[in-house]
C-alpha cells in the first residue's frame, strides 16, 4: 500500500468520525424531554425504593408493604411536621431527592443502617450527605433528637412531583420539582 494511499484512509476516516460526531451533537441539541414520565406500578417490587430521573431531577418511588406502613406510623410523632399517614394502606410514595434545604442529592440508606443520631433504630430512609438530615420512607423530615432546636435544625419534607393515576396501574408524573 503506498503512503497515498494510506494518508487517503486516514483522511476518510477522520471525515467520517468528524460527520458522526457532527451529527451527534445536532440530533442532540433537537432533543426534548418527554412531557411525563410514565411508571407501571404492578412492575415496582415492594418493600424497597427504585430510582429515576425526570426533567433533570432525581425520584424515587417507594412501593410499600404493611410492615413499611406499620413502620411510618409510629415514626410520625418523630417527625418535624407530624403528618400522620393516610388510613387505606397507600401503596406508595414518590418525591424528589434532592434536599430541600441545599438542593445537594439525598442518599438511600436502607432499613437498619447507622443513622446521624442512634437513640431510635433506622427504618429506612434517605439522609443528606451535605448537610444534618433525615427523612423517611413517607419523605417526611425526621428529628435526631427528640429536644432539638426547630429554628436551627427543623427540615421541609421531600418534595412530591406532580403525578396522576391512569388506569389503577399506572403512574404519570408530569412535572417534577424544581429548587
Amino acid at each position: 500500500m503506498t503512503l497515498r494511499r494510506v494518508l487517503l484512509v486516514i483522511a476518510f476516516l477522520v471525515a467520517t468520525g468528524a460527520w458522526i460526531a457532527f451529527v451527534s451533537w445536532m440530533t442532540g441539541q433537537e432533543r426534548k424531554e418527554p412531557a411525563y414520565l410514565e411508571i407501571d406500578l404492578a412492575e415496582i417490587p415492594a418493600g424497597s425504593p427504585k430510582f429515576y430521573t425526570f426533567q433533570r431531577t432525581p425520584l424515587a418511588l417507594v412501593r410499600t408493604t404493611e410492615a413499611m406502613l406499620d413502620d411510618l406510623r409510629a415514626q410520625t410523632t418523630h417527625t418535624w411536621n407530624l403528618r400522620p399517614i393516610a388510613p387505606g394502606r397507600p401503596s406508595f410514595f414518590v418525591y424528589s431527592l434532592l434536599s430541600p434545604a441545599d438542593g445537594c442529592e439525598v442518599e438511600h440508606v436502607p432499613l437498619g443502617a447507622d443513622r446521624y443520631a442512634p437513640v431510635r433504630p433506622w427504618q429506612g430512609g434517605y439522609r443528606n450527605p451535605c448537610r444534618f438530615g433525615e427523612w423517611d420512607y413517607a419523605g417526611r423530615a425526621i428529628k435526631q433528637y427528640a429536644d432539638q432546636d426547630a429554628q436551627l435544625l427543623r427540615r421541609a419534607d421531600l418534595d412530591v412531583p406532580d403525578f396522576e393515576i391512569r388506569e389503577d396501574h399506572i403512574l404519570r408524573i408530569t412535572r417534577a420539582p424544581k429548587r
